[in-house]
């Protein structure tokens, strides 16, 4: 299964890196986009999946890219003023890295799956400030497994999901972190495939995993919830006909905001459903007469977002929507030569987020990572008390998942 970002995409026009400034709507508080220098490896392909930002100064990236005969890991590292290749392991023939998540600059994981000669097989790495070292997940057999997304909420407490192959159709993968091992969780599952493309968990406690599953005709957006003990399935819309869900953020209990796309018959179009501690629903968003794809959400606060994709028309360009609290904002942003994705972006604030993926370039025919800068004022500064929370039951940091 490879995400809808994972489109073939072949059109080439001049290189054009640049700055947009962009009008500010009632409510926003990014109000520029920024292209971001960072390196490419090898001759091939290079693509940017996830990223993990823990200050504007410090955020982890992650993807894979083509050697010449084999895809490798692909870490990028943000210091505040450029971004820097780091080396990580690549086990496997083919490695492919999809999710990051960073609890502080010396503690981050990241998970994929490598494909060597056999069916795929999860890959998980960890980060503790000065090299990354491959750990031991708990599913290796003959069937194929993969994960695409990972939310820590501390060093000893990580959910990752994707799915597996049981020998007939794709079932829900989960899998928890305890610091020491991974463990496979039991996960519910509906109709025939079964595919969770996302998670956020805001406490030990308390997780939500989006996907989509295949009802025997259509595709469905599939949520699932962890109350700390199991996962059940929660009642989602399904707007049209085909519906998928990719990417989940959740700031809290009851408020999440999860993203993807649904096909209305003629053209695809943005998906965003927000759910509200009781029940999810669908929520208006802008979209183009041609196809709209959202990758990926980050959440600050239940009234600042940030989510990204690509407009698809006469070539995939990036596609940015932004969250007041009250509506979704499409906002102006910058590409590099002629197709873009975006397929990550993590917020530290409501006006400072990183926004990664990858673009076409027409010298060399190859893709390229892409990185974008989108910030604005910084909001009044208010005091507020957190709540009391058990050191067994850690807050996450709202950008991370």
């Amino acid at each position: 299964m490879i995400r809808r970002s994972v489109l073939a995409i072949f059109a080439t026009t001049a290189v054009v890196l640049g700055c947009v400034v962009l009008a500010s709507p009632a409510g926003a508080v990014i109000d520029s986009a920024v292209v971001v220098p960072s390196p490419n490896s090898g001759s091939g392909d290079n693509v940017l999946r996830s990223v993990s930002c823990m200050t504007e100064s410090s955020c982890i990236a992650v993807g894979h890219y083509f050697n010449g005969s084999s895809q490798q890991s692909l870490v990028l590292k943000w210091d505040g003023n450029s971004w820097t290749k780091l080396d990580s392991p690549n086990p496997g023939g083919n490695n492919f890295l999809y999710s990051v998540s960073c609890v502080s600059e010396s503690s981050c994981i990241s998970v994929g799956f490598l494909n060597n000669a056999a069916p795929a097989q999860s890959l998980v790495l960890k980060w503790d400030g000065n090299s990354w070292a491959k750990l031991d997940s708990p599913i290796t057999d003959a069937n194929s497994n993969i994960l695409y997304s990972v939310s820590c909420v501390s060093e000893s407490s990580c959910v990752a999901v994707g799915n597996y192959y049981n020998g007939s159709v794709n079932q829900s993968l989960v899998l928890s972190w305890d610091g020491t091992s991974w463990a496979k969780l039991d996960s519910p599952n509906s109709g025939s495939n079964n595919v969770l493309q996302s998670v956020s968990c805001v406490t030990v406690s308390s997780c939500v995993a989006v996907g989509f599953y295949d009802n025997g005709s259509v595709n469905q957006s599939l949520v699932l919830k962890w109350d700390g003990n199991a996962w059940t399935k929660l009642d989602s819309p399904h707007p049209g006909s085909n519906n998928f869900l990719q990417s989940v953020s959740c700031v809290s209990e009851s408020s999440c905001i999860a993203v993807g796309n649904y096909y209305n018959d003629f053209v695809n179009q943005s998906l965003v459903l927000k759910w509200d501690g009781t029940s999810w629903m669908k929520i208006d968003s802008p979209n183009s007469d041609s196809n709209n794809f959202l990758n990926s959400v980050s959440c600050v606060s239940a009234s600042s977002c940030v989510s990204v994709g690509y407009d698809d028309g006469s070539g995939p360009q990036t596609l940015v929507l932004q969250w007041d609290g009250t509506s979704w904002t499409k906002l102006d942003s910058p590409n590099s030569d002629s197709d873009n994705v975006l397929t990550s972006a993590s917020c530290v604030t409501g006006s400072s987020c990183i926004a990664t993926g990858y673009y076409y370039s027409s010298s060399g025919f190859v893709q390229q990572t892409l990185v974008l800068s989108l910030t604005g004022p910084e909001p009044p500064t208010t005091t507020t008390t957190p709540p009391t929370t058990a050191s067994s039951d850690l807050l996450a940091p709202a950008f991370t998942g």
